[in-house]
């Protein structure tokens, strides 16, 4: 039932990436938040006993998060399905020795900072080293509502603000 309610919530979509011995792995992950500014910190909760929590927890600290953009949906399914395995064709960018999604919306090359117990999740909180983003107006990021990829949508106008061109 808790899962069930937590549908409810509309996320973005984000993949967590990171190298060893064998090649890039990547995790989707819906549960990203920003942290803090000062330092800039983010947080990714991974599920312990999978893969991306093991190379998290074994990593020298370093490991990227992406948010993808609209149009990357195979990417998350790829990531949500087969988070062990190595993607060989996926495009990635390289960021101070971190693979991130090629295309994506935004991107962020952490150095590990803590990690807390979240029951049968370690949240992994990161400071960020390098952080960019697309600002293309065409680029929309992928969201995730009710376990299906969804369009952002229309931009709607708030009260005491002026009016706002939304776009197609």
């Amino acid at each position: 039932m808790f899962r069930k309610a937590l549908r409810h919530f509309p996320s973005g979509v984000s993949v967590v990436t990171i190298t060893d011995g064998d090649g890039v792995h990547g995790m989707t992950a819906s549960s990203f938040a920003s942290v803090s500014l000062d330092p800039p910190l983010c947080a990714v909760s991974v599920n312990k006993p999978g893969r991306m929590h093991q190379l998290l927890e074994a990593a020298d600290g370093h490991y990227a998060l992406s948010i993808l953009a609209q149009g990357q949906g195979a990417i998350a399914d790829f990531y949500a399905r087969q988070p062990w395995s190595v993607a060989l064709d996926v495009e990635m960018d390289w960021r101070h020795g971190c693979p991130t999604i090629g295309g994506a919306l935004a991107w962020f090359v952490c150095r590990k900072w803590a990690a807390y117990d979240g029951g049968d999740h370690t949240i992994f909180v990161g400071e960020s080293l390098m952080y960019g983003s697309t600002e293309q107006d065409d680029h929309r990021p992928l969201v995730w509502h009710h376990s299906e990829y969804h369009d952002l949508g229309s931009q709607l106008a708030r009260a005491g603000r002026p009016s706002i061109t939304t776009r197609g």
